[in-house]
């Protein structure tokens, strides 16, 4: 059937491992939004009030980030999941054709 749909396995391969690792290095390049050394004491005292809205801040986007993290890794991991599973289906098609009419 020309034209048809089909899935490369080595290209989802690569795809997951790609964004797995891109996960993996998310949090561990973005350390500094885990805890921000800033606190009220550092706004001083004319800014002091505004300490408590920015470590809230930094803190929602260290979630945000470990979220996103969390998130392209099950992706990835679907990826690589889906293109085992097209492989394991072309290799079943491919020894039920081979085995055809040799019954």
């Amino acid at each position: 059937m020309s034209g048809g749909y089909t899935a490369s396995t080595d290209a989802m391969a690569t795809a997951s491992k790609q964004i797995v690792q891109l996960a993996e290095d998310l949090p561990d390049k973005n350390t500094d939004l885990a805890s921000t050394p800033v606190n009220a004491q550092g706004f001083g005292q004319a800014h002091g009030d505004h300490a408590q809205k920015y470590t809230a801040g930094v803190s929602t986007l260290w979630q945000a980030v470990s979220g996103y993290s969390n998130t392209l890794k099950a992706f990835g991991t679907n990826i690589g999941s889906g293109g085992k599973s097209y492989a394991e289906g072309e290799h079943t098609q491919s020894t039920a054709i081979t085995n055809a009419g040799t019954v």
